[in-house]
């Protein structure tokens, strides 16, 4: 009866061993998958950072480029407004002299 009982004792620790390295296990797996599920999301927050810097720096791009056609479609406008001026420069003289030439 002793021997059952000695049997019976070993095997509760035997028992209690394989639950306490159960444990152990189930907390390194879980600390390994936090450690990977932060790397992740570090890596992730990385790439976003990465893709918002890329992105930020093509729409610069763009909006430089059209910012050098307004300013070069501008400045076209006003060469064209100004020889359009300069071609009705004497007849806005002629008409000026006749107006002030009738009223002396």
């Amino acid at each position: 009866m002793v021997d059952v009982l000695e049997r019976i004792r070993e095997a509760e620790a035997q028992a209690e061993q394989i639950k306490a390295d159960a444990r152990r296990q189930a907390d390194e797996i879980v600390a390994q998958a936090r450690h990977a599920a932060s790397a992740l999301i570090e890596e992730a927050k990385r790439a976003a950072r990465e893709e918002a810097t890329k992105l930020i720096a093509a729409e610069e791009a763009k909006a430089i480029k059209e910012a050098e056609e307004i300013r070069r479609q501008g400045a076209q406008q006003a060469a064209q407004l100004q020889e359009e001026a300069q071609a009705k420069l004497p007849s806005a003289v002629e008409l000026l002299f006749k107006h002030v030439v009738t009223r002396l």
